[in-house]
């Protein structure tokens, strides 16, 4: 049973007004046929060219930049693991098939100057060609679908359009191409009956040739006409999100220069934008341009946020800087951007505003200089951009990707990004208490439980629980948003992400209704309040480990009093001679594999003794300490959950690396003792450091004993350290009001029921509503029961000052209690006063 007091008086801080809202990147192929519902994949004929500054020196496989980054390509059509998934079969122009027809790329007699390549057709009697869309072409009965393209045929040449699935078509259409210059066609499909696996199917019965230099289907019907998919739309708006961040993420810095995005490729009509290979594995075709996406926040009331490439791509994929006059451009393209955004209808980019149907400004208050950058070549190049940005439009805030502030750069919001596991989430809820009020605000621009209960509901109520320590901290924390957004469940890259689709249907995983429930009752101010709940320990896993640098010699190695073995090698090398072991330097394999993990040292050892089975109990170990070297004994060895994503799908790591073993670590040197944990954004102290004291040259005798809620480390028989193992409360709460109600928001993450006693200082009426999300641990949502965990609501009863409230187990709830007439009263005439 919990205890929780609330307190109506202690108002602590405001709610900020735009806390909850969304980031959207393309990644998963989440924009073009997705939200952007482009049906016609390779709709400008350009998915197979590279760009540039790459090259694919292995018959299409991989792409490889100038900087020597890989990424899978094969020939354009990404992920190896999508085509197999897919069955896709192979084409030299991706998603285009021939029939009785010669299809060949024309690079020289394209639309215009920004595209890159044609497709020539010659026609046989009865010859087509076909595509395949996105894994197919969607038709839904009584919709309206408008083919649109540019073609030119030296002689009149009569097309029919269709789209069919096996023999049965379910739209028609006919285009005479009549003039020997690219001239635009158009022609309304209208569907009889619904499928999500059609393909475009485009013949001519008397043959003939033609060159199309674009062609493009889409829906008639779009959300508010605007060109989006009507039904992601709606869920996005259901979110009610404050703010969009927009478009990235790792795309705006590209893997290389000519792949970093521009904003002046994103906008004037969508035939004459250039394409752009994407580091996630395809081109997009940026048809959901800057306009769109300015359109969209408008539409939803949301503030934009602007994220631009401030000179470098990205630093996780062999860095290129961008120099001088190529610099200059780029902050130049962002100063065309806002200019575009908020310029008058009389400037030059906020003419090319107007005649795209928009002549009054749009709103634009936030930017972000590039994502995920640091170091000091990110600080030379967010400064420039900061002055040229507030010299001429100082009302823009500037997000920064570090905490420049510390290094006495001007930054007026810092963005922070995490992705981890549940535990992670649910222990953290009290990170942002200790941080710097006078400091920059605090976005968290991308959150989301990546690794364990990936998708699920246990991994949903750990965001809600870090999100109760977010809200009582909103007075620094002013923008949170969960990522990935979106994912087509066929070019699945990254995974979770908060909203899954097909062709015909999309769902919102678990997280998804948390982030809906947080974000719709919100309430003016955050209450004081006090908590007695009960504790839940992290599961723990694995044994012992040694790391640190190469020649650290032990014996005498035991766990629960019987001998243990080395049993991974993660790097370095065992010998023995005489029962005692000497790990050496790692060799040429090991340094090869310790290269594809971020942050590894490739000369340093690990190596791992028993299974992670082996947990609870007493390992002990003697080690020699040579007079200069620090010992690192890791504690709880064990692989961390699987995460989806890998950076480099043509050479990934093994599944035991140095990268995703990440124990306690131990160490001692120089007289003294600490315990950590390796976390970002730096290390976490898990007991304040101790005085060692170890005999030189000679072998030392280490030993730990845990029973999974205490660990106890001793050094030559005497104990160093005792600490409680991490731990989170089995309840999370936060409490917010406004004049008419109390809103609680309260997060079980027990596996029974918790009977909450909850006192307030004021008086509400007995009945009250309650919207819950429950369900089993590792529950989720499929296309087949898209809403098997949802937030439901009950209208309850019960309710005072003082009353009992069943919170089920692994569940949100939150309560809205109103106030009793008194009450507001009383709260009126304090306004007053």
């Amino acid at each position: 049973m919990s205890r929780v007091s609330i307190h109506i008086k202690d108002k602590k801080i405001p709610v900020t007004s735009h806390l909850y809202g969304i980031f959207l990147e393309d990644i998963n192929r989440a924009v073009d046929g997705g939200l952007y519902p482009e049906m016609i994949r390779n709709r400008t004929f350009e998915d197979s060219l590279l760009p540039d500054d790459c090259s694919t020196p292995d018959e299409g496989y991989a792409l490889v930049t100038s900087s020597g980054w890989r990424d899978e390509f094969n020939h354009g059509e990404g992920l190896s693991r999508w085509v197999r998934q897919n069955e896709t079969p192979y084409t030299p122009i991706p998603a285009w098939y021939q029939d009785s027809a010669l299809m060949e790329l024309d690079t020289v007699n394209t639309l215009g100057k920004n595209r890159k390549a044609a497709l020539t057709v010659v026609f046989r009697e009865e010859g087509k060609i076909y595509n395949t869309g996105f894994c197919g072409v969607p038709q839904q009965a009584g919709h309206s679908y408008k083919l649109s393209m540019f073609a030119k045929s030296e002689e009149t040449t009569v097309l029919t359009i269709c789209v069919k699935e096996g023999k049965t078509i379910y739209s028609q259409g006919q285009i005479k191409v009549d003039k020997n210059e690219y001239t635009f066609y158009e022609t309304i499909l209208i569907a009889s009956g619904d499928t999500g696996a059609g393909v475009l199917e485009i013949s001519c019965s008397k043959g003939g040739k033609v060159t199309f230099g674009y062609l493009s289907l889409m829906p008639l019907t779009t959300f508010k006409g605007h060109g989006l998919r009507i039904d992601i739309a709606e869920k996005l708006r259901d979110l009610k999100p404050s703010f969009f961040r927009f478009p990235g993420g790792c795309i705006v810095e590209g893997i290389s220069p000519s792949t970093a995005m521009r904003f002046c490729n994103t906008v004037g009509p969508v035939w004459e934008r250039p394409g752009q290979q994407l580091m996630w594995h395809y081109r997009a075709s940026n048809g959901l341009g800057f306009h769109e996406y300015l359109q969209f926040c408008e539409d939803l009331e949301m503030e934009p946020v602007y994220v631009f490439n401030c000179g470098m791509t990205c630093q996780a994929r062999n860095e290129v800087l961008m120099e001088g006059t190529e610099l200059e451009d780029m902050i130049q393209d962002t100063l065309d951007a806002i200019e575009y955004a908020v310029g008058e209808e009389n400037t030059h980019w906020g003419a090319l505003r107007a005649k795209m149907g928009h002549p009054a400004p749009f709103r634009l208050n936030y930017v972000e200089i590039g994502n995920e950058n640091h170091g000091a070549a990110y600080e030379e190049r967010y400064l420039k951009c900061y002055k040229a940005i507030k010299e001429r439009y100082p009302h823009i805030k500037c997000i920064g990707n570090t905490h420049l502030e510390q290094k006495g750069l001007p930054v007026d919001i810092v963005d922070e990004h995490y992705y981890n596991t549940a535990e992670y989430f649910a222990e953290q809820y009290r990170m942002f208490d200790s941080y710097d009020r006078k400091g920059p605000e605090i976005f968290l621009g991308e959150v989301a439980v990546v690794r364990g209960y990936v998708g699920q509901l246990y991994g949903a109520l750990a965001e809600a629980a870090f999100f109760t320590g977010v809200e009582r901290n909103q007075d620094i924390i002013t923008m949170v948003s969960y990522a990935p957004l979106l994912e087509n469940v066929n070019y699945q890259a990254w995974f979770p992400n908060l909203i899954r689709f097909n062709n015909l249907k999309s769902f919102g995983i678990p997280s998804y209704y948390v982030w809906k429930l947080f974000g719709n009752h919100r309430g003016e101010y955050v209450l004081g309040t006090k908590e007695e709940v009960s504790v839940i320990y992290r599961p723990v896993k694995g044994m012992a480990s040694l790391l640190g640098k190469a020649g650290l010699v032990f014996r005498g190695a035991t766990w629960n009093g019987k001998k243990t073995e080395i049993s991974r090698e993660l790097s370095g090398r065992v010998t023995a001679a005489d029962e005692v072991y000497t790990i050496l330097g790692p060799d040429e394999e090991q340094r090869k594999e310790n290269l594809k993990v971020h942050n590894s040292n490739s000369e340093d050892i690990f190596v791992i003794f028993g299974e992670e089975k082996d947990t609870v109990g007493t390992f002990q170990i003697e080690i020699k300490a040579d007079s200069d070297r620090e010992i690192i004994l890791g504690i709880f060895s064990s692989r961390m959950p699987k995460e989806v994503y890998v950076s480099d799908e043509t050479n990934p790591p093994k599944e035991w690396n140095t990268g995703n073993v990440k124990p306690f670590l131990w160490k001692l040197s120089g007289g003294k003792s600490s315990l950590v944990e390796k976390e970002y954004p730096a290390d976490v102290l898990l007991d304040e450091e101790k005085d060692v004291e170890l005999i030189k040259d000679r072998f030392n005798t280490f030993s730990y004993t845990t029973d999974g809620k205490e660990l106890v480390l001793c050094v030559n028989g005497m104990e160093i350290h005792r600490i409680t193992l991490p731990n989170f409360p089995a309840l999370h709460m936060v409490a917010t009001d406004t004049e008419e109600e109390v809103i609680l928001k309260m997060v079980n993450m027990s596996e029974e029921e918790d009977e909450v006693l909850l006192e307030l200082d004021c008086e509400v009426e007995e009945k009250y509503k309650a919207y819950i999300l429950e369900g089993k641990k590792e529950e989720v949502n499929s296309f087949t029961e898209t809403e098997n965990v949802c937030d439901r609501e009950y209208l309850l009863s019960g309710a005072s000052s003082r009353f009992l409230y069943k919170a089920p187990a692994l569940s949100l709830s939150i309560l809205r209690l109103v106030k009793r007439k008194a009450e507001r009263e009383d709260r009126s005439n304090e306004a007053i006063i």
